[in-house]
């Protein structure tokens, strides 16, 4: 019976992580008025074979993380902007997930997915010492930082529920249920955004983590559940190959900002965007 439990678990993570083959590309992005253009693509994984995903920007924009396929696992690397250098960043017998710059940055946090299907969120400080877990009683599949000590986190479930955890006092909290996999700190606020799926269409919400009051931004573009927000407080999602903009303050609805038809690209899936607002990572199929 143990192995059976043992087997499905693993089945289901893996469920989770399906791994479709997918590339990561950086654009430079420019803002004019209220409006976005993209140029200059450059893929940063330059087509290794498997999955390259989950882009993330470092607090001070010159290099990002980001998780790709290596000896038939996934490992963290980093790309470096400025001298055009890469680096590996894990290399445990676990595949890692979602890599996340600490608040403080001393190194990042990540989702580490074991062979015999265990999944944790680890911290991995940077002078490479032994990653440590950060959060050791909840399968977290996405996590973003609030502050030094508070993480709100996708945890796994039937539905998926959106939960913070207090790393000091090792408590969490239901905040809602039936959530997407896009968890990001509000630029300028002191709440965090998620994607809602208790209705149809999706909502954007946001939160406030200690109180737990929320409320609605707006429905998602139909059918995406990636976004991100640029510094200035605008939302970026995108669908199959056109990339949309939306400003709470300014717009009533999605506007069309690019089409990656122009690059040669498709099947847009998650997004980043720089601290400063300068580039654009943007995950396509490969």
């Amino acid at each position: 019976m143990k192995i059976i439990l043992t087997l499905i678990l693993a089945l289901i993570s893996n469920l989770v992580y399906a791994q479709r083959e997918t590339e990561v590309y950086i654009f430079n992005l420019q803002k004019s008025g209220n409006s976005y253009s993209i140029n200059n693509p450059w893929n940063v994984t330059y087509e290794n074979p498997g999955y390259d995903n989950q882009p993330h920007f470092l607090h001070d924009g010159k290099s990002m993380y980001y998780v790709s396929t290596k000896n038939g696992q996934t490992d963290v690397a980093e790309v470096e902007f400025r001298e055009f250098s890469w680096s590996w960043l894990s290399s445990t017998d676990g595949s890692e997930y979602s890599p996340t710059p600490l608040p403080d940055n001393s190194g990042f946090s990540a989702i580490r997915l074991e062979k015999d299907g265990t999944q944790l969120l680890y911290k991995y400080p940077n002078d490479f010492s032994e990653p440590t877990v950060l959060v050791p009683d909840l399968k977290i599949g996405y996590h973003c930082w609030f502050d030094q000590k508070t993480i709100v986190a996708f945890v796994l479930g039937e539905p998926a529920t959106l939960r913070v955890y207090d790393l000091e006092i090792e408590s969490n909290l239901i905040l809602d249920k039936n959530i997407g996999r896009s968890l990001h700190k509000i630029p300028g606020k002191e709440r965090v955004s998620y994607i809602s799926k208790e209705t149809t269409p999706w909502q954007i919400k946001e939160i406030d983590p200690i109180s737990g009051s929320s409320e609605p931004i707006i429905e998602t573009v139909e059918g995406a559940e990636d976004m991100a927000w640029t510094p200035d407080g605008d939302i970026i999602m995108g669908k199959e190959n056109t990339l949309y903009k939306y400003s709470p303050e300014r717009d009533k609805k999605w506007i069309k900002m690019a089409d990656l038809d122009d690059f040669e690209l498709k099947g847009i899936t998650r997004i980043a965007v720089s601290p400063k607002g300068d580039r654009i990572a943007v995950v396509v199929n490969q």
